[in-house]
């Protein structure tokens, strides 16, 4: 092997090793640009869980609010159907549309709870994809300081030559 043919090769070596560094450095890069955007999702959907969680809460207490009255209401006209200012078939069915109602609001606070369930669910993952993001940067600049040491300690740089005094 002549020289030239040992500098091409070096030279050739060279630009490969750098090439890896580049798509290595693109590759990882590319890696956190998907954990920002993955932890930027989790962010906004638990928002909107915990923004629909919070309002049901709200609503289905208002709801409550108003079907107990109309329930004692509903007792007041029991008083009012024995001395005959409502037909039986009135108190009935105001008594039906009362049960619809009181069943309507608890399978809203079932549903509440479940959503307020999705809702804590959502915020473990944002908080798993969060750390899971943090270590991979961590990871990602831990990587490119050692990359730069090692520059800088086969460069000859301060590094390479300095020893540490022993006292």
């Amino acid at each position: 092997m002549s020289e030239k043919e040992l500098g091409q090769a070096l030279l050739d070596l060279d630009a490969q090793r750098l090439a890896g560094v580049g798509d290595m450095r693109e590759q990882t890069w590319k890696i956190l640009e998907r954990d920002r955007n993955r932890v930027w999702w989790w962010t906004a959907s638990t928002f909107g869980l915990w923004g629909i969680a919070i309002s049901m809460v709200v609503l289905m207490m208002v709801l409550y609010a108003l079907v107990f009255p109309l329930q004692a209401k509903l007792h007041q006209d029991d008083q009012l159907a024995r001395i005959g200012a409502m037909t039986p078939e009135q108190k009935e069915m105001a008594q039906f549309k009362g049960q619809i109602m009181f069943q309507m609001v608890t399978l809203g606070v079932t549903v509440s709870v479940g959503i307020t369930c999705l809702a804590v669910l959502s915020s473990v993952l944002l908080s798993r994809a969060s750390r899971r993001a943090t270590l991979r940067q961590i990871n990602a600049s831990l990587l490119e300081i050692s990359q730069q040491l090692k520059e800088l300690k086969s460069a000859g740089g301060p590094a390479a030559t300095h020893t540490v005094p022993k006292t």
